[in-house]
């Protein structure tokens, strides 16, 4: 008996060694910090990053450099950024707000309630607003072009090639013409929680509250037909699309892709809270509602675990993939702060836009600071309001035998020690 247990207890602490290297933490280029937490974020396709930061709008450059911190209406719930750095955001004082690249307050619209979701163009001469008072509101420059009222609160509202689509409270999921008129309407029954789109796919969540919540998750087309719905007796949190390909999270105990067939692309194992995700040219990150973050990369495989030791509230990546960010808060009763970590998954290298007009119009101080989060631990050189770092997630050091990352390595090792655990698990049971 002493001689089986040898190559079981040999296996147990290879696992138990060989474990941390497939957690390991990424290397985050630069830091910011600021009071209270962030609602939301948004890159355009140059990697500025967009921050409903409280109650204030902030931008920042892909470098780390603040652009501008501008007060808004009240808590700022929304937030939307187009290429040229105009940014627009949605407030809980019932507010759509647009700050022009310097950051100066150019336009506002008060709504009847808190405006939960905003959308801009790319040239931001023209964006979207979704309120809590069931109205969507559309507009051109400093003017309300139109508004149309869905009946329910909305918690979606963005700008398409062929319209703008909407879904709330009610179940109704709209696309709206440019000019206002409805192309076309459904009924998706629950709540409208999420609503997504990448080039004629839609990706849209919906809830079903009673003793426990359950979800469907649906992916259209941008005509209105339903390619497939897939329902999860589990509460979904969040959903992005990508080309067709769906990312799911949630309380549901893994997070996964699923393709335009209905089939599961892959599926990571996950039983931290992941409430909030971002779907980039088939790379995952997914996070918030727990104190853990993922980055996953196509093949369904972790490329790096964020194990942070504070709430996560929110993620984003750029649309090319690039840019990366989580943000967290700290929160005592008299003291809130919030911290948003940005990786550079390229440094250095050229910026590919991802900018494309496809029919849609327009297409085309010490209160907050910047820290190194270099693991050398040496502070970089200080402007006038950014600190600046260019520690790199893909240096030769973290690279096995040809660039092959040792986090991929690691996986694999792991894999092959659980199988061989269960092998012996089961002999063990047989003898």
């Amino acid at each position: 008996m002493k001689n089986r247990k040898i190559p079981m207890m040999l296996a147990i602490v290879l696992l138990f060694t060989i474990t941390p290297a497939v957690t390991a933490q990424p290397h985050w280029s630069w830091r910011y910090d600021d009071e209270c937490m962030v609602f939301a974020m948004d890159f355009n396709s140059r990697g500025h990053l967009a921050l409903a930061f409280g109650y204030y709008a902030v931008l920042l450059t892909p470098e780390g450099k603040r652009v501008f911190k501008s007060p808004t209406r009240d808590l700022a719930y929304s937030i939307a950024v187009s290429d040229n750095n105009y940014v627009l955001a949605g407030t809980r004082g019932n507010f759509v707000q647009l700050f022009n690249p310097t950051g100066k307050l150019v336009f506002e619209y008060k709504t009847g309630d808190q405006v939960w979701a905003v959308d801009i163009s790319k040239d931001g001469t023209r964006f979207v607003a979704g309120s809590n008072d069931g109205w969507v509101y559309y507009f051109s420059g400093k003017e309300l072009l139109w508004k149309a009222n869905t009946g329910a609160p909305i918690w979606g509202a963005l700008m398409t090639p062929r319209g703008i689509i909407t879904g709330n409270d009610a179940g109704s999921l709209i696309l709206y013409s440019y000019n206002g008129s409805v192309v076309w309407k459904k009924n998706l029954n629950g709540r409208i929680w999420r609503v997504r789109v990448s080039g004629n796919y839609v990706a849209v969540l919906s809830l079903h509250t009673g003793e426990a919540v359950t979800s469907d998750v649906y992916l259209l087309t941008l005509d209105g037909n339903t390619v497939w719905r897939r329902h999860f007796e589990e509460y979904v949190r969040d959903v992005d699309v990508d080309n067709g390909t769906v990312a799911i999270t949630g309380d549901i105990g893994e997070i996964l892709a699923v393709g335009l067939n209905n089939e599961t692309l892959w599926e990571f194992p996950n039983f931290n809270p992941a409430w909030h995700i971002a779907f980039r040219k088939g790379y995952t990150l997914a996070g918030g509602g727990g104190q853990v973050a993922f980055f996953i990369d196509p093949s369904g495989n972790p490329v790096w675990i964020f194990e942070d030791n504070l709430s996560i509230t929110a993620v984003a990546m750029s649309p090319n993939g690039r840019y990366l960010a989580v943000a967290d808060r700290t929160f005592e009763q008299i003291n809130c702060r919030g911290h948003v970590y940005f990786l550079d998954r390229f440094p250095g290298g050229e910026l590919v836009s991802t900018t494309s007009t496809s029919g849609v119009p327009g297409s085309g101080p010490s209160e907050g600071e910047l820290t190194s989060t270099s693991p050398t631990g040496k502070t970089p050189p200080m402007d006038s309001d950014a600190i600046h770092t260019h520690t790199t997630a893909q240096t030769a050091g973290e690279n096995g035998e040809n660039g092959f990352p040792r986090e991929k390595i690691s996986f694999i090792a792991v894999t092959g020690i659980v199988l061989l655990l269960l092998v012996l698990l089961v002999r063990e049971m047989r003898e």
